[in-house]
């Protein structure tokens, strides 16, 4: 993983976006006017605060690989109007995920009571609908497990790449690999954990949860942005940007989609907007908070 951790703190470096074949189970590069839209094409919405990009199942895929360049961001902190506790707290980061069982990795950043903190988890969620990524965090609460920057002091702006890694096999078997590199104070530290058993990871995620938020509409400020985005499947010759994610089966379904959050009103309080170019960057934006 230290091969892998040098590899994402280079392409985010350079703001390049690392193609790696371009082939997503033989799938090209999307083009603009092939990126899902809201209202429109995969377009979901949902009531536990998740808003950015993610992966559905498509009955074929299977990821092994997501990574997103974010910023600590204090856009973050000021998201509950004050500094919230680990139970109503906003964080940004990347998921991979089994709707099939409910099972999940997710790697994020949040400021707990005014400490930046990258922290992961995994495990099961409660029974929920597909897609799995929009079923929100894994314990109700944001990122509060391993932290593997724990030793480190992330300070506001720093830009992280973070990317959740899975191996199936190997000396760690059937593990999880967590990596984070703080980008501007150029630390890179990972974390692994194992799996219960052989997984398949069909949906990954990548965007901002704001749980149990009060948000107003509509989402017009801007939280936080997102680059070198990039996923990897068993079925890729590489890396590749979440932008050449499109459905592989003949029915559409799946591939990539966009989620926004909505409040009991049904209206949009969090979300990218549309904002994901074919440049491989997007961002995302929330209504004003209510302290």
């Amino acid at each position: 993983m230290i091969r892998r951790a040098r590899y994402i703190l280079a392409a985010a470096g350079t703001a390049a976006v690392l193609a790696g074949g371009m082939a997503l189970a033989g799938a090209p590069a999307a083009s603009a006017l092939s990126l899902p839209l809201c209202p429109g094409t995969h377009c979901s919405t949902n009531a536990v605060g998740l808003a950015g990009y993610y992966g559905a199942d498509d009955n074929h895929t299977h990821y092994r690989y997501v990574q997103t360049v974010t910023t600590a961001a204090p856009t973050l902190i000021a998201l509950q109007g004050v500094h919230a506790a680990k139970t109503s707290i906003a964080g940004v980061g990347v998921e991979l995920c089994d709707p099939n069982i409910g099972f999940a990795a997710q790697l994020g950043v949040a400021n707990i009571g005014g400490t930046w903190v990258v922290a992961y988890l995994a495990g099961f969620y409660k029974a929920a609908a597909d897609p799995c990524v929009q079923n929100g965090l894994i314990n109700g609460v944001v990122f509060q497990a391993g932290t593997p920057l724990g030793l480190n002091t992330i300070s506001t702006n720093d830009q992280l790449a973070l990317a959740i890694w899975y191996a199936p096999a190997g000396p760690f078997f059937h593990h999880l690999s967590f990596s984070v590199c703080d980008i501007t104070a150029g630390v890179c530290r990972q974390a692994y954990t194992t799996g219960p058993f052989n997984l398949n990871f069909w949906e990954f995620g990548i965007g901002a949860a704001a749980n149990k938020v009060s948000l107003t509409a509509p989402a017009n400020n801007l939280l936080d942005s997102f680059s070198s985005n990039e996923v990897t499947c068993y079925s890729c010759s590489g890396a590749v940007p979440i932008t050449a994610v499109t459905p592989v089966n003949p029915f559409g379904i799946g591939g990539l989609t966009q989620a926004q959050f909505a409040n009991v009103s049904s209206q949009i309080v969090m979300s990218p907007n549309n904002s994901l170019t074919a440049g491989n960057v997007f961002s995302v934006s929330n209504g004003s908070t209510t302290p």
